[in-house]
């Protein structure tokens, strides 16, 4: 595909509907199958020099659809996402109008959505415990899982995809920063789905707990 721009999601082979999970296992198989020193070991070359320079692609596609926050930002740069509205010029009445839609429309439902399903973590965990190894409580666990990351994206979509008032952009850069620490944890629980390590557990539930402080560290901005 020399000289084709291709985009981040061609670059792993996946479609742009593909599960965090699955982000991982195509990047994991290119990187096994790509990677300059595995396929041209220490000699330099022309193709070792492109196979590097493929792999850099590889990693900085990786980097940006494993992170939440960057990927629907860059679902929206591409056009897998379009932008519901566009920044009109507004009178300081009009600002105040949509100061309240966006805050009762967007933020405070993608809030407790966040809350909702964080606050749901230890209860899982709990019912997971009885027998950590029982097919049904893991299935039960990972459709949690699935909860959560679908939780996270469609909050991270209502941020890209709509413009933000600018007596809200802290308040959202913070809720922002909530929703990565929150897909921080969430890695975690696709971890611990692969090798059942409780460590994985314990760090999920620690980054949940800085996520949903800073949802109400969020919150609390919009007050000001």
């Amino acid at each position: 595909m020399s000289g084709i721009k291709r985009n981040h999601y061609e670059t792993l082979g996946v479609t742009s509907n593909v599960t965090s999970a699955e982000i991982k296992q195509a990047y994991r198989k290119l990187a096994k199958a790509q990677h300059p020193d595995t396929t041209h070991g220490h000699t330099e070359s022309e193709e070792k020099k492109a196979a590097t320079e493929e792999m850099m692609r590889i990693n900085e596609a990786y980097a940006t659809l494993n992170d939440v926050v960057r990927r629907s930002e860059y679902d929206v740069k591409i056009g897998v996402k379009k932008m519901i509205y566009l920044r009109p010029v507004f009178s300081s009445l009009n600002e105040d109008q949509e100061r309240e839609r966006f805050l009762r429309t967007i933020f405070h439902p993608m809030r407790s959505s966040i809350v909702k399903v964080l606050n749901a973590y230890k209860k899982e965990v709990h019912d997971l415990s009885a027998d950590p190894y029982d097919d049904r409580l893991l299935e039960k666990f990972q459709m949690y899982v699935n909860r959560v990351e679908d939780t996270l994206r469609s909050a991270a979509d209502a941020l890209s995809l709509n413009v933000t008032p600018r007596t809200l952009e802290a308040s959202v850069h913070m809720m922002k920063y909530a929703i990565a620490r929150a897909a921080d944890g969430l890695e975690e629980l696709n971890y611990y789905c692969m090798n059942y390590d409780h460590k994985h557990l314990t760090m999920a539930e620690n980054l949940f707990r800085i996520a949903q402080d800073l949802t109400n560290q969020s919150l609390n901005l919009t007050k000001v």
